[in-house]
């Protein structure tokens, strides 16, 4: 009986301390939801509806102007108690969901044969337009309270705490999509704080041909940093990165014991950086960079997402890929001086010295939304080659997709070629790859009351000016390096590479802001911006395509090659023009001559760029809320991009002329309770007169290709190479486009 006795005792006292320690428990737990409901409304008379989203190159996932939808993101935070906490994100996405859509409900049922499943034809049997919600990520936060290890998070991480160069910031659309391991600590007083993680390698892009192969699940990217503080007025950092990349070795036949990997790809990135503060005046940084890339051949078969799941040994002369192929090693370097008004007056300084080698390459630095260079390079109106913002618009079905307008502002530059504005709308900033740029940066800035002024002198050098690739031994059309448009046009914001370069580039800029003292004050904001741009590309004779004298001008050209090295001859790419008999259509005249100009000459390449730009705006506060602004802008481009020898690399249109470019742009912002809503209207016109030189015969349209390219029936241009059609005539657009938002956090 006493045991029994004894026994309830103990029973009861172990109770008692269980459901004290869930009462304890239950006070340290706490839930939060919270959530966020956006709804976007697009509205533009180039008239796409194929997506909620301006721009993509992502094929089968559509793009517009037109459509209306809304998104819901719900956060879950828990605190499961002192030393530990969850974080979740739930997120549907606005890809094809338009309010049409009907719920997900419309579409094909089932699918019919051929739906290309753009702009909802595929309704709810689409995981892009029948309006699922996902798991964007969850994490979990230990701070466990060691004295070594500040806090460990195991799940998802936008990965923001390293470093633009090498590991960079998730873009905001995909902040949770990468996840990994990541363990923080730091000593002394947090003078000295470190951070490492392991982020599983995003099989969507982050490989060669973006993609990592086959094999997935042992992919991993390891990223290490530290800072010392010495004290307020020195800091020293470092920091290293290695990507693995592994597939199944294909040899190894022994199942009993295991499969051996072998890698695909791999990539070390390790940087050093100091800060040196002496005083509030003056500031000194500095940044260098070293990394390695390598990717082996391994026979790999079929096709990863998208893409051929082998690596390339060769891009040909215009392949895309997020990095270099073959084995290389390259550096990067920035110094920075910082002068915060060093006379008293609101007159500042800031300076920046930067190299990004031709070979740098690190496959997570960031890819945008990271502005790594004080430059405010160039701008975001012309972003691709065509004079309509188009890429191969001299073949047919190729329209531009983020319209003549572009995007908004200037561009911001990241450390890599993998540059991302995809799933973007003409608001946002557009990013731009820098890869290849050195030079220096000056900025000065004058405050005083009311008066903001600010100006900018950059000029650029590249790394990548070279003959042949930097290669005269290999083929123009056998490289390691993906050019991705080539560098042709006004821009291309993924361009870092070209076959033939010699060029170097001068910005300026000034730009400012006052409030004016009226009824609640106007704000009045401008700028000036010059760019002058040159580049010789091909400056050597032995890289010609054709002997000297081959084409006479009187007949038909003798196809002499002329070799660079031996076997090896530019003609391969760049082969003559037939000699042709056109007429007239309106004036019957007949004449006889070469399809387009024979590449005789080393300028027949050669490109400059004189261009501007003037902005003017105001804004006022109408109301208590609602604040809206009034803009106008004005770009000008005077460009020489080689002549019909060239044929923009025979791929692109020609934007040899004057572009004049005029925007009107209205905006607008209304908070309301807890609702954020905004507003911008862009009414863009301009022209283009086209300037391909001479020595060629200007031919006209046929049926076939006006209906091809788009152009009048006998309207004059000259087809190239490829049979590619260039239109002769003065172009004019007209673009009208909306975005209007609301946003509503809960």
């Amino acid at each position: 009986m006493r045991a029994v006795k004894t026994t309830l005792v103990i029973m009861l006292v172990i109770a008692g301390v269980i459901l004290m320690a869930r009462a304890a428990s239950a006070d340290e737990f706490k839930l939060n939801l919270s959530g966020a409901t956006y709804t976007k409304w697009l509205w533009g008379n180039m008239r796409g509806d194929g997506s909620m989203y301006n721009f993509t190159t992502v094929p089968g996932e559509g793009y517009g102007d037109n459509g209306q939808g809304s998104e819901l993101e719900l956060f879950v935070d828990a605190k499961v108690s002192k030393k530990v906490s969850v974080h979740a994100r739930i997120h549907s996405r606005f890809s094809q969901n338009e309010w049409t859509n009907y719920g997900g409900w419309g579409g094909s049922n089932p699918i019919a044969s051929g739906t290309s499943c753009i702009g909802g034809d595929c309704g709810e049997f689409d995981p892009r337009s029948n309006q699922y919600i996902k798991l964007r990520g969850v994490a979990v936060t230990f701070t466990p309270g060691y004295k070594w290890l500040d806090d460990a998070v195991i799940g998802a991480s936008d990965w923001g705490m390293f470093d633009p160069f090498v590991v960079g910031r998730i873009r905001y659309i995909d902040r949770d999509n990468a996840s990994g391991l990541l363990f923080q600590g730091s000593m002394g007083h947090r003078e000295f704080t470190w951070d490492f993680a392991r982020i599983s390698l995003p099989r969507l892009w982050a490989g060669p041909l973006y993609n990592t192969g086959i094999y997935n699940a042992a992919d991993a990217s390891y990223a290490i940093q530290f800072k010392y503080t010495a004290s307020s007025m020195f800091d020293v950092g470092g920091i290293f990165n290695y990507v693995n990349d592994q597939e199944i070795d294909a040899a190894d036949n022994n199942f009993d014991n295991g499969l051996n990997l072998k890698t695909r790809f791999r990539n070390s990135v390790a940087g050093v950086k100091f800060g040196i503060h002496p005083d509030a005046v003056w500031d000194f940084r500095g940044v260098y960079y070293h990394s390695t890339v390598a990717s082996v051949p391994l026979g790999l078969p079929g096709s990863c997402m998208g893409n051929n799941c082998e690596v390339p040994t060769s891009f040909g002369m215009n392949g895309y890929s997020p990095v270099i192929t073959g084995n290389h090693q390259g550096s990067s370097w920035k110094a920075n001086v910082d002068v915060n008004d060093p006379f008293g007056v609101g007159l500042s300084f800031n300076a920046e010295a930067f190299f990004l080698g031709a070979n740098y390459a690190s496959m997570m630095a960031a890819r945008r939304e990271s502005d790594v260079l004080l430059t405010e390079g160039h701008d975001s109106a012309f972003a691709l080659p065509g004079p309509s913002n188009a890429t191969y618009g001299v073949f047919g079905g190729n329209r531009t997709r983020i319209g003549y307008g572009g995007w908004d502002g200037n561009a911001v530059q990241v450390a890599t070629i993998n540059v991302d504005n995809e799933f973007t709308d003409f608001p946002e900033p557009m990013a731009e790859t820098a890869i290849g740029w050195k030079g220096i940066t000056l900025v000065p800035t004058y405050t005083s009351g009311s008066l903001q002024l600010s100006g900018e002198y950059t000029h650029l050098g590249y790394d990548t000016n070279w003959q042949a690739w930097g290669n005269p031994n290999r083929s123009i059309t056998d490289t390691d390096y993906p050019a991705m448009d080539v560098e042709t046009g006004v821009g291309s914001f993924r361009s870092a590479y070209a076959p033939f370069q010699d060029k170097k580039t001068d910005i300026a800029v000034f730009k400012g802001k006052y409030v004016l003292n009226v009824g609640k004050g106007v704000d009045i904001f401008w700028k000036a911006k010059l760019i002058n741009e040159t580049d010789n590309r091909m400056n050597e004779a032995r890289f010609l395509p054709y002997a000297a004298g081959d084409c006479s001008y009187t007949g038909p050209c003798n196809n002499v090659a002329n070799y660079y090295s031996p076997g090896l001859s530019t003609s391969s790419y760049y082969s003559n023009p037939p000699w042709i008999t056109v007429t007239n259509p309106v004036t019957h005249a007949v004449q006889s001559g070469y399809q387009w100009k024979p590449w005789d000459s080393l300028s027949d390449d050669d490109r400059k760029l004189d261009y501007y730009t003037l902005q003017l705006g105001a804004g006022y506060q109408l109301t208590n809320d609602l604040y809206a602004s009034i803009e106008y802008h004005y770009y000008h481009a005077n460009l020489k991009d080689g002549d019909t020898a060239f044929q923009a690399y025979n791929l692109m249109e020609m934007a040899s002329g004057i572009s004049d470019k005029n925007y009107v742009i209205v905006k607008a912002k209304l908070p309301v309770g807890g609702a954020d809503i905004g507003f911008e209207y862009q009414y863009v016109f301009g022209t283009f007169k086209p300037d391909f030189g001479t020595g060629y015969v200007v031919q006209y349209a046929d049926t076939g290709t006006a209906a091809n390219v788009g152009v009048p029936v006998n309207s004059p241009g000259f087809a190239g190479r490829y049979g590619g059609w260039n239109s002769l005539l003065e172009r004019h657009f007209d673009q009208q486009r909306i975005l209007a938002y609301m946003k509503i956090l809960f």
